[in-house]
């Protein structure tokens, strides 16, 4: 989300959190049937540089022409301000590729059993970097503080104005 909050002409955030998430649904239907490696076909360059956006960017392209009002609404009631709702399908596909393509070229760091990462070149998952993981981890955690504090300065304007604040109290509490 933090590119959202760079640019909210371009970014569409819907595309973004979409492609970004439910990329995942494939380890939790595996979880769900108890098999044993969750992160498959999904998890691959070759389906999220090609597939995988085309069909993010179809739904997404459906739900922002059936459903613009709500979904307004749902970014109004998040505090979002969006500067629109409904964006270009060259804009929703390139939101779709880069959510799916950073979501898998972060996961091939930190999870071992991606066989497909880069199939066909190789079965596997060579990038995987073991204990080392937590350094992409932390930058994930990063990234999210990062959005969270630039949407909680967009949601309460005033509240960014921190150090104004304290040198108000100081100076009040100053004895004459």
């Amino acid at each position: 989300m933090f590119l959202y909050f760079k640019d909210k002409r371009r970014i569409d955030p819907l595309a973004l959190i979409v492609s970004a998430t439910f990329i995942d649904l494939e380890p939790l239907y595996y979880f769900m049937i108890h098999e044993p490696l969750d992160h498959r076909i999904w998890h691959g360059f070759a389906a999220s540089l090609t597939v995988y956006p085309i069909l993010v960017m179809l739904g997404v392209f459906v739900v922002e022409r059936f459903f613009e009002e709500e979904l307004f609404s749902a970014y109004n009631s998040l505090r979002l301000k969006p500067n629109q709702v409904r964006y270009s399908l060259s804009k929703i596909y390139l939101c779709s590729l880069v959510g799916g393509v950073s979501h898998v070229s972060l996961d091939m760091f930190t999870h071992k059993e991606m066989p497909y990462v880069i199939y066909p070149l190789a079965n596997g998952n060579p990038f995987y970097i073991g204990t080392s993981s937590i350094i992409v981890e932390l930058a994930v955690i990063l990234l999210a503080v990062y959005s969270y504090l630039r949407w909680w300065n967009e949601r309460f304007p005033e509240a960014s104005g921190f150090e104004k604040r304290a040198e108000s109290v100081i100076s009040h509490n100053k004895e004459p």
